[in-house]
């Protein structure tokens, strides 16, 4: 589970094992204090409005991209012969080759 700070660097926070005792991870939030308690209320709601807000961004840009694709007669077959054309491409000018 990674965590962003305030400062803006991630951590990752272990998650629970199956099996392990979660009284003891519930236990965290009560050693928290309410004003820590209602500022991390707050970040997790912003941090929620940030994901759904990015997920909405790249749908729009996926949408864009496959109308650029429609108007340049990309579809998905001529896709595939271009990526193993690529990758054949790729293979044949290695030194191993």
């Amino acid at each position: 589970l990674m965590v962003y700070s305030p400062q803006g660097l991630l951590r990752s926070d272990s998650i629970p094992e199956v099996g392990e005792d979660a009284a003891a991870t519930v236990g965290m939030a009560e050693t928290l204090s309410e004003e820590e308690q209602d500022e991390l209320r707050k970040e997790l709601a912003k941090v929620e409005e940030e994901i759904q807000t990015l997920s909405q961004v790249l749908a729009a840009k996926e949408k864009h991209l496959a109308e650029i694709k429609r108007k340049l007669g990309i579809n998905s077959l001529q896709e595939l012969k271009q990526n193993i054309t690529k990758s054949w491409q790729d293979v044949t000018s290695t030194t191993a080759y």
